[in-house]
């Protein structure tokens, strides 16, 4: 169990964002629609969580553990922070970037991050196509749109 747990609502996303800490960002998970909470805001990360979905923040500084993944998983997702806002990359540019060409490895590396949007595996797309998003193509086109519609206004 988290240490903490805050609670923000996306207006992007149509659905509550629950955010658990320890010493250090643990996870984010996606809350089905339909459902009520109340917001609890006490961490960084939640109120750059806030501040991003309001178009206001390309980028994010909260630490995250990844500690518990596997040495390639967080050699992906370490990658995977680093894709600016607003950008797209491949799943094989990623994994070229890490001096590998298993990119479907690369994908399921990405399908274990526990701090979507805060590493933004969202910007990692197929060569044909967006590709997958453990939490759903709606949000990742959701996300991306943001994005790309946000771009132009910062």
């Amino acid at each position: 169990m988290a240490d903490k747990i805050d609670i923000i609502y996306s207006k992007v996303l149509d659905r509550y964002i629950e955010i658990s800490y320890y010493t250090k960002l643990h996870s984010l998970r996606f809350v089905p629609p339909g459902k009520h909470l109340k917001e609890k805001k006490t961490n960084d990360a939640s109120f750059e969580l806030e501040t991003y979905f309001n178009g206001r923040l390309t980028d994010f500084s909260s630490a995250v553990d990844i500690s518990h993944l596997s040495v390639f998983e967080q050699k992906v997702l370490t990658q995977a922070r680093k894709i600016k806002y607003g950008k797209t990359i491949t799943y094989s540019e990623l994994a070229e970037k890490i001096g590998s060409r298993a990119y479907r490895a690369v994908g399921n590396a990405l399908s274990k991050n526990p701090v979507p949007i805060i590493i933004p595996c969202h910007r990692v797309v197929a060569k044909k196509g967006i590709g997958g998003y453990s939490q759903g193509l709606e949000i990742k086109t959701r996300l991306l749109e943001l994005e790309k519609r946000n771009l132009n206004n910062l």
